[in-house]
């Protein structure tokens, strides 16, 4: 059924009502008051994780989820997933992979620790909109704003880790996590992590995403996109001085 559906969605003709869907969804998935707006996405997102994943116990905060590992999409949220669990020398209840600052909201609310991730916009966008076409640099830079917009206010509740962080010190950014929220967390081995991860990166896909990036690039360095490029820039820089300061020793 899923690969049905995902022809028809990439299809030329679905172009427009995906652009639409994906700011749609970007609203939805940060407001608090449009929480049942947002539910037809979760519900399609924990059918997909049954179908491909065989469960779906992390795609929702339950009273017994331990730990939230989530940011706006291209921000290193599946390396940070991947080799924390790896590491893990015991089953831990995550939520990740929801990219909706309501989910979040809703684990902070209910005390779960939360791990933000965050990486600079232009990276961002381009990793995003060369995933999925169909998403304009425009679409993405507004969505990047509002994502981290609405989660900014909560900044004493969550850990931030920047997409340098992420990728080549998770070791020490688990330990932040443990020393704020009174967790044991098994540590990262970041050596090995990033020995792991140089061999991954070897995607046959490439040649294809290349092509695209530069596409997306030129399409970002429009005039139109370069008053949101300043202010995601801006909100960036508020986040990174975040994690700095968590990150201290």
């Amino acid at each position: 059924m899923f690969e049905t559906i995902w022809k028809i969605q990439s299809s030329s003709l679905m172009s427009l009502p995906r652009q639409l869907s994906f700011s749609f969804r970007s609203l939805v998935a940060r407001e608090p008051a449009l929480w049942i707006l947002y539910q037809p996405y979760l519900w399609w997102g924990q059918m997909k994780r049954k179908t491909y994943y065989g469960d779906v116990e992390e795609g929702i905060v339950t009273p017994d989820t331990e730990l939230v590992i989530d940011g706006f999409q291209g921000s290193a949220n599946s390396f940070a997933v991947a080799e924390f669990k790896r590491s893990q020398t015991r089953h831990v209840k995550l939520l990740h992979h929801r990219h909706a600052p309501v989910a979040i909201i809703r684990a902070i609310e209910q005390g779960i620790p939360v791990l933000l991730t965050i990486r600079e916009p232009l990276d961002t966008v381009i990793s995003l909109t060369s995933r999925w076409p169909h998403v304009s640099a425009n679409q993405a830079l507004k969505s990047y704003i509002g994502f981290y917009t609405k989660l900014k206010p909560y900044a004493p509740y969550y850990v931030v880790s920047t997409f340098e962080q992420t990728t080549q010190h998770l070791d020490r950014v688990v330990q932040v996590v443990n020393a704020k929220f009174s967790t044991n967390f098994d540590l990262v081995d970041s050596a090995t992590v990033n020995e792991e991860s140089r061999v991954k990166a070897r995607n046959p896909e490439k040649a294809r995403r290349d092509a695209l990036k530069q596409d997306k690039m030129k399409e970002l360095a429009a005039a139109k996109n370069a008053q949101l490029l300043a202010k995601a820039n801006e909100l960036y820089r508020t986040f990174e001085a975040f994690a700095q300061q968590t990150m201290k020793p």
